[in-house]
């Protein structure tokens, strides 16, 4: 009987070591970053490893016998350690998986040195047992398991207080270890079968297979965390709810770089890759996670302002690109969760905010909460313009623009409005810099320019005296190819003659593409449309602007206009301007006109038309046919009763 267990014995231990052999040759084939927890898996392997060889040793040689008493009193010692090390080991290996990038907490620092030492007190015990009263040997070896017991107790508790960090399966696989480790001493202590190092040899061998693959995580020119494994990490973090620091750095300059040397910028990535690495401790990881963006995870302020000396230093010095010293703009924001960003998304959404915002003396600049607040609101206001646009629901209002010369509100401009259910109202300046950065302007420009062609088709305001509308054309809109085809197409549907219609731009649109800026315009002019430059005077208008572009009219802003009423010295660039512009063939509108002072100014200074709140705000579209009807109908005497 006993040599038949024996032998089961031997085949067990046997395939243990077949089994840990296996998974050391599969996880030393690849090439992994060593890290904390990365080690302390290599230390539960090579420890059940050492369990099972010594527990086939022992058995081999207490089979045998005839060995001399210090090669197996050696071997039996060598077999005890390693059998009660295997579950040291795996509560360190589990407590880093739940504290990866983090210090043990002191809790567990205290219970794993208590544990470790009283083990190694048993051990130490049990190496005199042959001086040990009777009995007391088996109490040393209760106690050893007792300890080993405590430890699987104490990584199983861990886990569970940190059940939010650890995959399904990780948790699955960690107290399946433990369950085997308890179902293998129960199967030994009624058989005397040694089973516990292949069940455990199992259990490892299903840990190994939810570990994360090398290859899809780490960077193959830096040899750092990928942008996979910052973004599971940090989700991780952030579903344990804790608190941590997100320190993300870039180079500013790298398509600079990129431009003069080429493939050089990689050993730029590389160097900076390589500084990184260096100022951090070992707790602390590198991910690199865009072409020249890193990021690192800090757990405390401390540790982040620890780091933030070194990080100056070491950014602060050239790099060197074969003989060539490079200097290299390194900007980097600094992101506290969760009182700041709360969410994964709102990493980028952060560094595009601040993006425009860091200076060159900005060498960290500290993300606020007005940082998500602005990116939340603008997810929230595009939201609601992508709503808008399927329901089909902006609304057009009308401001009348008054005709000096012939005393009449012979026009008007259309002004898009939204209003959602949740946000309310919507200011046109900030909703339209959203549709115009997400695309979504060319839309609500088409829907603009039919309602408001519903709104002459339907009203006739042309039988009040109206003559045209101004509609704005967006920059995005009149760059497309087909703009021209899309205005006709919405106007014969309604059956609108083109000359109602005004196309508007704003004076700053010409920055954004000149030549087809012109080309565009003058095809709509040719075509049969009048073309308005709006907002005059908030950007770099120049008189070849004026001459090759085919303005039919030109809009004062009304911020010069405010600025001729508070000082003259805006006057004599005002009086020379207004001969220029008509010379050019141009009608002259005065925006933000408010008080009967300025429209006197106004029509002295040459203005043919004037558009603002002394006349009228912006009106729906029936309240603006009843201020035609009461201002431009016959009956009235054509006498303005002006509706504010």
């Amino acid at each position: 009987m006993d040599s038949a267990i024996n032998y089961f014995s031997m085949g067990f231990d046997a395939c243990a070591i077949i089994i840990c052999a296996v998974i050391m040759a599969n996880y030393y084939s690849v090439r992994r970053i060593h890290t904390r927890t990365e080690k302390l898996f290599q230390a539960l392997m090579w420890t059940l490893l050492a369990s099972a060889a010594t527990n086939l040793v022992y058995v081999v040689l207490a089979y045998v016998g005839g060995i001399s008493v210090g090669l197996f009193y050696f071997v039996v010692m060598v077999m005890v350690i390693a059998v009660h090390s295997v579950g040291i080991v795996f509560m360190l290996y589990v407590v880093s998986e739940c504290y990866e990038n983090r210090a043990f907490p002191k809790s567990f620092v205290a219970a794993s040195v208590a544990i470790i030492a009283v083990t190694g007190v048993s051990i130490a015990i049990y190496c005199f047992r042959d001086l040990l009263p009777e009995g007391a040997t088996d109490t040393v070896i209760l106690c050893m398991f007792i300890e080993h017991y405590i430890a699987l107790a104490v990584a199983a508790a861990y886990v569970f207080i940190n059940r939010c960090v650890l995959t399904a399966r990780r948790q699955v696989n960690i107290f399946v270890f433990i369950a085997f480790n308890v179902a293998a001493t129960v199967v030994q202590t009624f058989t005397q079968a040694q089973v516990t190092a292949f069940a455990l040899a199992v259990a490892v061998m299903l840990i190994y297979a939810t570990l994360r693959n090398p290859k899809d995580e780490i960077d193959g020119i830096t040899q750092l965390f990928n942008y996979q494994a910052f973004k599971d990490f940090v989700r991780l973090q952030i579903a344990s709810r804790r608190s941590f620091w997100l320190f993300v750095t870039g180079i500013r300059n790298i398509n600079a770089i990129n431009a003069l040397w080429g493939q050089g910028s990689d050993e730029v990535i590389k160097a900076t890759a390589a500084r990184l690495n260096d100022i951090t401790d070992k707790t602390t990881y590198v991910y690199r996670t865009g072409e020249a963006r890193f990021a690192v995870v800090f757990n405390t302020r401390e540790q982040y302002e620890q780091f933030y000396g070194r990080y100056i230093s070491a950014i602060s010095e050239n790099y060197l690109i074969g003989s060539v010293s490079v200097p290299v703009d390194n900007v980097a924001v600094l992101i506290c969760f969760p009182d700041v960003a709360t969410k994964f998304s709102d990493i980028e959404n952060i560094l595009k905010f601040y993006r425009e915002k860091i200076s060159g003396k900005d060498a960290v600049i500290e993300a606020t909460r007005e940082a998500v607040e602005s990116v939340e609101r603008r997810e929230q206001v595009d939201y609601a313009i992508q709503k808008a646009i399927k329901q089909r629901s902006f609304q057009v209002c009308y401001q009348p623009i008054y005709d000096l010369k012939n005393k009449k509100f012979n026009c008007c401009e259309a002004l898009v409005r939204l209003k959602d259910d949740e946000l309310g109202f919507i200011p046109p300046d900030e909703f339209i810099p959203i549709s115009e950065k997400n695309g979504t302007i060319v839309e609500v420009g088409r829907q603009v320019v039919t309602e408001v062609c519903k709104f002459i088709m339907q009203y006739k305001p042309q039988d009040y005296g109206v003559q045209f509308i101004d509609v704005n054309l967006s920059v995005i809109q009149c760059l497309q190819p087909d703009v021209i085809e899309d205005i006709q197409r919405i106007l014969k549907e309604y059956g609108v003659p083109r000359g109602m219609v005004n196309l508007e731009i704003t004076e700053t649109a010409s920055a954004k593409s000149y030549a087809l800026l012109q080309q565009r315009l003058n095809e709509l002019h040719s075509n049969g449309f009048t073309i308005s430059l709006d907002d005059f005077g908030t950007g770099f208008s120049s008189v070849e602007f004026l001459i090759n572009f085919p303005f039919d009219i030109v809009k004062l802003d009304r911020s010069l206009v405010w600025a001729y009423m508070k000082t003259h010295k805006y006057e004599p660039i005002l009086q020379h301007y207004m001969p220029m512009l008509h010379s050019l063939g141009t009608k002259i509108v005065a925006e933000g006109v408010e008080t009967e002072e300025m429209v006197k100014a106004l029509d002295a200074l040459g203005c043919d038309y004037l558009q603002g709140y002394y006349y009228s705000r912006p009106l729906p579209k029936e309240d603006y046919v009843k201020f035609l009807e009461a201002n431009n109908c016959p009956r009235n005497g054509g006498r303005s009763l002006l509706i504010s």
